[in-house]
């Protein structure tokens, strides 16, 4: 199969998420120098109306878009989000009612009802109807829009019917007992029927801004939307700015440039705000992003699960916390996905065992094999985990290297699959996600009869106890013999004036949902 870059950051959540419960709010707590550390659950203090609020993203360059079904980067998925809406969003690790108030799959499984939210207008007036979900999921498979979207493979799109104004019957390929997680996880967006543009003058949205002007790697500027459905955002406009390097936001943040920088170095937590008026702010626990590797089980040394066992147990996890988190978060448990609904926190992780881990390589002649880590600082930190990672796998006798691309070159799938292991960061996504669209992927996924059958068994439970059991023996086969060395699970900080409420966390809160954003004074 040939992916793309787009497909990983799919993957990697730069589309996945949804509105969540617990929002980045200004609140007290900091000190009048902006010398104060994180701030983690700030206050609740609802915005005033009226102002501008300007936001830093890593932006795409060139590439930015305005169409959510190419967007990619963080500067993207933040504009797209005000602009458009979804099927479903995700609360507190699970699915919740946005353009569509229910799916209801049949007694067999094999189709469910939608029945999307009354009163929702499009950005020129038009209602919202059926027939323009048909278009969208149409969309997806349409030429030229090569997404990792597990929805063709689960959708029976060609026979997609609006049974009237406001409900579709949508027809499946396989049992789906849970629809409106399938859809919350897919990030499935709602475009207007006949839709072929994303240009600011045309593009149309039922989100709480509309664009007024764009230009692809430096700034979109979006107006309130007077008649949104979820009623009138806070702010007047929102500036989505593109800044690549993490340390250039939040020197804007400082220069009063912005006011907000998202995802920001852990060194700032150690610092301080570095001005008055500025805090820097903490997602939560709920929120960390894992960070690991995934091992590549086409490349030999990789398929061999004595091996894999003996990466696991020869990474030193609290080592990597203190050096590349700088203390701001936990170890983890190999298992991606922490925070989502279903995820097995009681799988403990492994303590480092050097002694095992030798005489596990030794079993499979592996002593002294040479193995080649890659990684691109996409994200903060990932260069730094696998340049100690490396030095930890060392220690156990591996000839192991690390290979340190752009981030650009990060992506490109023969680079990827010549590699023995991927440096890779995800956040508290869906399961059904982190699963099924990583097994899209030869160089990132784990093949198993009875990871598979758990997989299938948890899309097709109709009942809550017959899914949950189904996730947790899914899991604990990752956590037995799967190819993720999840080290880590660190905190994801901002800087933001502290008078700014409203920034609400999704899956990641690196890409958040800004249409509540707005200040206190």
């Amino acid at each position: 199969m040939s992916w793309t870059r787009r497909d990983v950051l799919r993957l990697t959540g730069m589309t996945a998420g949804a509105v969540a419960g617990w929002s980045l709010l200004a609140a007290c707590g900091s000190s009048s120098d902006g010398s104060a550390g994180p701030v983690e659950g700030a206050g609740t203090a609802a915005p005033r109306r009226g102002g501008t609020v300007r936001l830093a993203f890593a932006g795409g360059g060139a590439g930015e878009s305005l169409d959510p079904f190419a967007a990619y980067s963080p500067a993207d998925l933040v504009r797209g989000l005000v602009l458009f809406d979804r099927l479903f969003n995700v609360l507190d690790g699970a699915p919740s009612p946005a353009l569509a108030v229910s799916a209801e799959p049949a007694a067999d499984a094999m189709s469910f009802t939608l029945t999307l939210r009354q009163n929702v207008t499009w950005h020129d007036g038009s209602p919202l109807t059926a027939a323009d979900v048909a278009y969208s999921l149409a969309y997806l498979t349409g030429p030229g829009r090569t997404f990792a979207s597990e929805l063709p493979a689960y959708l029976d799109i060609e026979r997609v019917s609006a049974d009237g104004e406001l409900t579709l019957t949508v027809p499946t390929l396989r049992p789906v007992g849970d629809p409106a997680t399938l859809l919350a996880g897919a990030a499935m967006t709602v475009i207007k029927e006949g839709t072929t543009s994303f240009s600011p003058g045309e593009v149309l949205g039922t989100g709480a801004f509309r664009v007024t002007a764009f230009e692809a790697g430096r700034e979109a500027r979006l107006t309130r939307y007077e008649d949104y459905w979820g009623g009138p955002a806070p702010a007047d406009e929102l500036v989505i700015v593109s800044v690549d390097e993490a340390q250039a936001r939040v020197n804007a943040a400082q220069g009063g440039q912005v006011d907000y920088a998202s995802d920001i170095p852990y060194t700032a937590a150690r610092t301080g705000a570095g001005a008055a008026g500025l805090e820097v702010r903490d997602a939560g626990a709920g929120h960390r992003h894992g960070y690991g590797f995934v091992l590549n089980t086409t490349r030999e040394l990789m398929a061999d699960p004595r091996v894999r066992m003996a990466l696991r147990l020869g990474v030193d996890r609290q080592a990597l916390v203190d050096t590349v988190f700088l203390g701001y978060g936990t170890p983890g448990n190999d298992l991606f996905g922490h925070g989502a609904q279903y995820f097995a926190d009681g799988i403990p992780a492994l303590e480092r065992d050097t002694d095992r881990a030798r005489a596990l390589l030794a079993e499979a002649g592996a002593d002294g094999a040479r193995l080649t880590i890659r990684s691109g600082d996409y994200e903060v930190g990932l260069n730094a985990s696998t340049e100690l990672f490396v030095e930890q796998l060392r220690e156990l006798g591996l000839d192991a290297r690390a290979q340190i691309v752009s981030s650009t070159e990060y992506f490109d799938p023969e680079g990827i699959a010549a590699a023995d292991a991927l440096a890779f960061t995800l956040g508290p996504f869906l399961l059904h996600v982190i699963y099924n669209r990583s097994a899209a992927f030869p160089s990132l996924a784990f093949e198993d009869e009875e990871l598979e059958q758990a997989l299938a068994d948890a899309a097709a439970a109709t009942r809550e106890g017959e899914r949950a059991r189904a996730w947790r023996a899914a899991q604990e086969v990752m956590a037995d013999r799967g190819n993720w060395v999840v080290w880590g699970l660190g905190d994801v900080l901002s800087l933001a004036r502290e008078d700014l409420t409203g920034v609400e966390v999704r899956e990641s809160p690196k890409y958040p949902y800004v249409g509540e954003a707005g200040f206190t004074a």
